[in-house]
């Protein structure tokens, strides 16, 4: 018996439990732990504010003082009609946040489901910060260096889009 952990083509593998696919004599590939943290982490951090943006729409907590700042320069149906966008905002924010949980935990588990969830999960969020830095670029005054949100949009576009890309080139080590 070898002190290897894995010994290629018997079969034998004492690596985290997983027996390898003893057919092809292959090491079974070990997910990706570094993106499927950060899923989860992103996950948490979309329900947190999609769950506090939905109390914001309902009155529960109140408006943060830059946007009742915001609120007041708009006429009455101006204020309306952005409050209102709060509402389906927290929902699709919670939904993407529910769904990236559940793909990262999925892929530490190697599950194509998982990948799926993944990649659909991974391009909507820099198509939703991508969108949201459109929005800076054109309206530079709306971007507030000191709001973290702003910091949680870029960065989430930055792993939106690396780990779309990095998904579809180990898309092997899912099925």
């Amino acid at each position: 018996m070898s002190d290897d952990l894995y010994t290629e083509g018997t079969g034998n593998s004492q690596d985290a439990g997983i027996p390898p696919d003893v057919s092809s004599g292959e090491k079974p590939k070990k997910s990706n732990f570094i993106l499927n943290l950060l899923m989860i982490l992103f996950g948490l951090l979309f329900l947190g504010r999609g769950v506090l943006t939905f109390l914001t729409w309902l009155n529960v907590i109140p408006i943060p003082e830059w946007l009742q700042n915001i609120y007041a320069k708009l006429s009455g149906e101006q204020a309306q009609q952005a409050l209102s966008f709060l509402g389906p905002e927290a929902i699709i924010s919670s939904a993407l946040g529910f769904w990236a949980f559940i793909a990262g935990i999925l892929m530490f588990f190697n599950e194509e489901s998982g990948w799926g969830m993944a990649v659909v999960v991974l391009s909507t969020m820099a198509l939703m910060g991508g969108s949201a830095i459109l929005n800076w670029i054109t309206i530079p005054n709306s971007f507030d260096v000191g709001y973290w949100p702003n910091w949680i949009t870029m960065l989430t576009v930055v792993v939106g889009v690396i780990g779309f890309f990095w998904l579809l080139f180990t898309k092997k080590r899912y099925k």
